[in-house]
């Protein structure tokens, strides 16, 4: 007891207060609440079962009619309401609305809900009438059906299986719509482009029931303009692969424009603006294109030859490409009769089959390795030709490129290229000391047999008789020719090209188009030589060889002055001029 009635310490003094003044009173913090659950409990004992309190719950906001900011969005019925005010169509309506049920189209959801609102409110019953212009699709969903008369009119006799429809819409009409769907539209409605374009192509689908309407690879892509109400199509190629083979030299693989007027057409092309008559892509393009009835037409080969060279074998792969197609079906054994017909024996086409846009790239990316059959004549050949031919080198412009890996991006810098670092440059030639014989010299005005004096150092002075003999006296005495290799160091040379790695600059003939770079090639194999002595005495050798892509085989054989080794020339020790050659395979597969 004494210790309940000890003073409490004074850190404890506040305890004491805590409740001060509050013990005494019957007021209570909680009584108004209190009251108000009675009085709502009250208010709701009073309503009847059948009271509807929708009307109360989605009463329109004070501020509609002056706070578009207070509207709510659909499937609000104020939003609905608000909706109808403005114009909005039936189809519209029944987009935006968020009240479509799976078994209703979106015309219908939209009737619904206008009914509904027009019951309520019987003065928005000529809202659309009055406003004339909905203002989320500007009356588009009306001209669906000319929209679709218009597609069906624009496929009228083409042969099309897959249809995809798109829409074209200016840029401030696509944001607008946006904008107000976002706002008063029900969460998840559909946008007016593709609304529409489902629109369009249900119509079109009714029409032309036996084309299937596709989201990707179209056989024919039909584009709408809504603000001409007009259609575009955009018919996709038909590609077609097979291999040719081209019997007669003088064909060259693709249409080639005249060089005096670049295609236009002139008297020396007689108006084609072609360079040669024919081609193997006309040969085999043109009776596919009027089969098809396409408007234009493309040729990707497996590589290319040459103009003078012909390709036999199995043939060289190519995809002939058939541009905006009337018909996209195509007999191939009648087709390659067609072709074949035509061509009149230049060319013969076989393994004609569809293709698609993804064999191009392939057929135009393998390297595929090639067999030739080269035939050349000899002639004898000096020692300084020689020493050109075999003269070292400059690999500094070596093409470091890999072949048959792995496509990085971009552009793969490769030397000698504009904007690749600096090389050395190759060697030029020394150019030549002209050798004039007596007769010519002779025939020389005096003034230029001085300039050829100083040319070469000797004196100016004396008649005219004097520098002819100083000139033809020092003129330096021709060359004797190197002794020619016999049939059995020809053979042998032959044999040693098997396996060989040549080192090969552009050649001089398509340095105006190539990049000057030094690639290798690897020969594959080579077959026995035929050498034959002709009735002239001059000596023809013959051979086939397999080698990599993009090997130059005409180099191979001549040197091309140098920018090929090695070579036959060099190694044989003679000048070969070639005469024919043949493309004799493809080892495409």
């Amino acid at each position: 007891m004494n210790q309940m009635t000890e003073e409490p310490k004074e850190e404890d003094d506040w305890t004491a207060y805590a409740t001060a003044g509050f013990g005494q009173t019957d007021y209570s913090l909680w009584d108004d609440v209190e009251v108000a659950e009675t009085e709502a409990s009250q208010e709701e004992d009073g309503f009847d079962e059948g009271d509807d309190l929708d009307d109360e719950m989605w009463e329109e906001p004070e501020q509609l009619g002056t706070h578009t900011e207070e509207v709510p969005r659909a499937p609000n019925p104020a939003g609905h309401k608000h909706m109808v005010r403005i114009g909005c169509c039936d189809t519209c309506l029944g987009r935006l609305g968020g009240k479509q049920r799976y078994d209703q189209s979106m015309v219908e959801s939209g009737a619904e809900i206008r009914a509904a609102v027009v019951t309520r409110d019987p003065h928005l019953a000529d809202a659309e009438e009055r406003i004339g212009l909905c203002p989320f699709c500007e009356d588009l969903f009306n001209e669906v059906d000319l929209l679709a008369d218009l597609i069906t009119e624009a496929l009228d006799g083409r042969e099309i299986g897959r249809l995809q429809v798109g829409a074209r819409f200016p840029k401030d009409q696509m944001e607008e719509e946006d904008v107000m769907r976002k706002r008063y539209g029900a969460g998840g409605s559909d946008p007016l482009k593709s609304s529409l374009v489902k629109f369009v192509s249900d119509a079109v689908k009714a029409r032309m029931g036996d084309v299937r309407i596709v989201s990707e690879n179209p056989e024919v892509l039909a584009i709408i303009d809504v603000t001409t109400l007009t259609v575009d199509l955009d018919v996709r190629s038909v590609y077609l692969y097979g291999r040719y083979r081209k019997l007669e030299r003088g064909v060259p693989q693709t249409r080639w424009p005249c060089r005096a007027c670049k295609g236009r057409g002139c008297d020396r092309c007689e108006g084609t603006g072609l360079q040669y008559a024919t081609s193997v892509q006309q040969l085999v393009a043109d009776p596919l294109r009027e089969l098809l009835g396409a408007e234009d037409d493309a040729f990707h080969g497996m590589g290319r030859e040459d103009i003078d060279v012909r390709c036999l074998g199995r043939g060289r792969p190519f995809v002939v490409e058939l541009k905006a197609p009337m018909r996209r079906t195509v007999d191939a054994e009648a087709a390659m009769t067609a072709i074949n017909t035509a061509a009149a024996g230049s060319i013969e086409v076989t393994s004609l089959r569809p293709s698609s846009r993804k064999e191009v790239v392939r057929v135009k990316d393998t390297a595929a390795e090639k067999s030739y059959a080269i035939r050349f004549r000899l002639s004898p050949l000096s020692e300084k030709e020689h020493a050109k031919l075999t003269a070292p080198m400059d690999l500094t412009k070596e093409d470091v490129q890999e072949r048959g890996g792995r496509k990085r991006r971009g552009r793969r810098k490769r030397r000698g290229d504009r904007g690749a670092p600096a090389t050395k440059p190759l060697p030029e030639p020394e150019p030549e000391v002209p050798v004039v014989d007596e007769a010519a010299l002779q025939a020389m005005k005096k003034a230029e047999l001085v300039e050829l004096a100083k040319a070469q150092d000797l004196p100016t002075s004396g008649t005219k008789s004097d520098l002819v003999d100083r000139l033809v006296n020092a003129a330096p005495a021709e060359a004797a020719p190197m002794p020619m290799a016999s049939s059995e160091e020809i053979e042998e040379v032959v044999r040693g090209l098997r396996g060989a790695m040549l080192a090969q600059r552009t050649p001089e003939r398509v340095a105006h188009r190539r990049a000057d770079l030094v690639r290798r090639r690897k020969v594959i194999e080579t077959t026995e030589p035929i050498v034959e002595t002709m009735d002239d005495g001059q000596t023809e050798v013959e051979f086939t060889l397999r080698c990599e892509s993009g090997t130059y085989v005409k180099e191979t054989v001549h040197g091309d002055g140098g920018r090929t080794q090695p070579s036959v020339a060099a190694l044989i020790r003679a000048r070969c001029d070639v005469l024919w050659l043949d493309v004799a395979d493809i080892h495409a597969d």
